[in-house]
């Protein structure tokens, strides 16, 4: 089959590339990129501290973690639209939830189910289901979803602070939770679908998939993680580039908070903020760009440089040249690595014949260090006054991960 229709209509891959992109918008924008936003204004009315709030972060990692280690087993007995439906119910209701918490104890239930929603509808789920539709310009497809959270990120950050100055931390997750709910409810009912198959049609390129006589064989590639677990090279390699990931992350995580200790205003950083949110969002479709053109090997090395920049910049943020760096760099190409390099990086190396078990283990490793990232920064806050000593910390992580990766990853290997 074509990847058009006889009326020679958009192929619809790029229309669940649109419903991708809504969720990511939305709560990509607000999920992620807007949790540091709450904790200044919840610990000042609450009394807690900010390693006790970052515990919400920690917990939704944890979870994370247990639904990425049983991804394949997941897929294998449910229904991923069903999973996907429930996610779209069950996240809003967490961040109503969250309105009504008066205890650090009630905001760690409405994490456990927010972090569950959010694997269900989110980076897990849309690269399997990008994937299914696109054999090539996967990672454009993949750059063009995912870029998503950032333009979210660069409107909402400063919508939300301003909400929460003008009506409260409590209004504003709720006002949060109808935007998600609206958003899932579109992209997931109306939008999404799998696979190609369950509309008659082919992935966009399928034809790279076939061997000479013709039969689908991009489903047999790739060793089964029962293979991969026996090699110290898949550990190592899920260990950097989770731990990479999470140390690039920590310029989303920490930046506002951050600036304002540092002398800026409340409105100054939410600019700034927003602001990279924005080049966030145009690294992540260039970032997809660099990976189908240059292969893994640059791709990776390009945004976790960047990355590296980043947060360099963030210590140095009392400098324009530092904030300069930490916004540009490292949210405009570092932070997309999470969602654009990840699953091409976890496909390419290990293949398709086991990808959910492959790629929802190495997440699984993520979840362990993005779990462990905000009890750090958090820790390292109450205890110097300061996020500089995780930073430093976070920038050795980083240079160990890219000394691995230049030397271990494949220099022409192309998705």
């Amino acid at each position: 089959m074509n990847t058009k229709s006889n009326n020679n209509k958009i192929f619809y891959g790029w229309w669940v590339v649109a419903g991708a992109l809504l969720i990511m918008f939305t709560i990509g924008g607000i999920a992620w990129n807007c949790v540091s936003v709450f904790i200044k204004p919840v610990c000042a009315d609450l009394g807690f501290t900010r390693q006790a709030m970052s515990m919400n972060s920690t917990i939704t990692s944890i979870i994370g973690m247990v639904v990425s280690l049983s991804w394949g087993y997941i897929l294998r007995h449910f229904s991923l639209k069903t999973l996907m439906r429930l996610a779209a119910f069950g996240l809003p209701l967490g961040y109503v939830g969250y309105s009504f918490c008066s205890t650090i104890g009630m905001f760690y239930a409405c994490s456990v189910l927010v972090g569950l929603s959010l694997c269900l509808v989110m980076n897990l789920p849309l690269s399997i289901i990008l994937s299914n539709w696109f054999e090539e310009k996967r990672g454009t497809a993949m750059g063009v979803a995912f870029m998503g959270s950032g333009i979210g990120g660069m409107l909402f950050i400063p919508v939300i602070s301003n909400m929460i100055e003008t009506s409260g931390w409590r209004y504003t997750f709720r006002f949060s939770a109808l935007v998600m709910f609206i958003a899932a409810f579109i992209a997931i009912f109306f939008l999404i679908r799998i696979r190609p198959e369950d509309m008659g049609l082919k992935a966009l390129g399928w034809e790279k998939r076939k061997n000479d006589n013709g039969k689908d064989v991009a489903v047999a590639e790739g060793p089964l993680f029962s293979e991969l677990a026996k090699t110290g090279r898949f550990w190592l390699l899920a260990f950097c580039i989770s731990a990479s990931n999470s140390a690039v992350g920590v310029v989303n995580q920490a930046l506002q908070p951050h600036l304002t200790d540092n002398g800026y205003t409340i409105a100054t950083a939410a600019l700034i903020v927003s602001t990279g949110m924005g080049l966030l969002a145009v690294g992540k479709m260039g970032l997809g760009v660099v990976f189908d053109k240059m292969g893994i090997r640059i791709g990776t090395l390009f945004s976790l440089g960047l990355g590296l920049l980043g947060l360099i910049g963030m210590i140095f943020c009392k400098s324009f040249i530092g904030v300069a760096s930490a916004v540009v760099l490292g949210q405009g190409i570092g932070c997309a690595f999470g969602t654009v390099g990840v699953p091409i990086v976890a496909r390419s190396l290990f293949g398709e014949r086991d990808y959910a078990t492959n790629y929802g283990v190495i997440c699984s490793v993520g979840g362990v260090c993005n779990s462990i990232s905000p009890m750090l920064n958090g820790a390292a806050y109450d205890r110097f006054g300061s996020y500089n000593p995780a930073l430093v910390l976070w920038c050795g992580i980083m240079v160990f991960g890219l000394v691995v990766f230049f030397i271990t990853l494949p220099k022409n290997k192309k998705i």
